[in-house]
């Protein structure tokens, strides 16, 4: 082998380990009881975010007092226009309109196509309804059922869903309500990478192009009163 195949087995065996390195998924942890709990592990590392560990604080040394000198007095700056500014005034109201429209479209297939990659590897609910009154109870478990299932419903119609054990009932005993949450779901990093990189390339084609040559086809408002002047 000449030191150009080595060269490029090299390159190649670079690109396959990152390759390999962003295959591996990130795990991130939610957990709620008395106190919320997050958590992300990816490879060997294991973070802990929430609760965060207290650090302790080092007495700050007091300073001894400098002389103030007395200061300058600064000219004041003329104020330069900003260009973004201008560029949104020449694009006018019907362009920022379409602008603001293919922007909340990109990041709309953005988002649910992130989401749409994320596997539960579990999922736990645990509800138990109480208020002390048993109308007041029944009331509260009804609405409670409302929010919670449809939701569930739609992660498992959209996500990969492992294990999942959901319990909502009431309590007529009980005074207060008591919940209990937890889940752990991973995301592979290089679908991340790739689905930020179609959105950026669709930023740029889609909504800065256009930003920009609305702009250009009409021109500012300082243009217009030099033309006039």
């Amino acid at each position: 082998m000449n030191g150009f195949e080595i060269f490029l087995c090299v390159i190649a065996g670079i690109i396959g380990l990152l390759v390999l390195i962003l295959s591996v998924p990130l795990h991130i942890s939610l957990g709620y009881d008395d106190k919320i709990r997050i958590s992300v592990r990816y490879l060997f590392i294991r973070l802990n975010i929430l609760p965060a560990s207290e650090k302790k604080k080092k007495p700050k040394k007091e300073k001894e007092p400098k002389e103030k000198k007395p200061k300058k007095e600064k000219e004041p700056k003329e104020k330069k226009p900003n260009p973004l500014i201008e560029m949104v005034k020449a694009n006018g109201q019907e362009g920022m309109m379409v602008v603001i429209r293919n922007l909340g479209k990109i990041m709309g297939l953005y988002g649910g196509k992130l989401f749409r990659s994320v596997v539960f590897d579990e999922i736990v609910l645990r509800i138990c309804v109480g208020t002390g009154d048993s109308a007041a109870t029944a009331i509260k478990y009804g609405k409670i059922c409302q929010k919670v299932f449809p939701v569930f419903g739609f992660i498992c119609s959209n996500n990969l869903v492992r294990r999942y054990d959901i319990d909502v009932h009431p309590d007529f005993l009980a005074n207060k309500t008591e919940s209990e949450f937890y889940t752990d779901f991973h995301i592979c990093i290089r679908k991340i990478l790739n689905a930020t990189i179609g959105m950026v390339v669709r930023l740029i084609f889609g909504v800065v192009l256009k930003f920009i040559s609305g702009a250009k086809k009409n021109k500012t408002p300082k243009e217009a009163e030099q033309q006039k002047a």
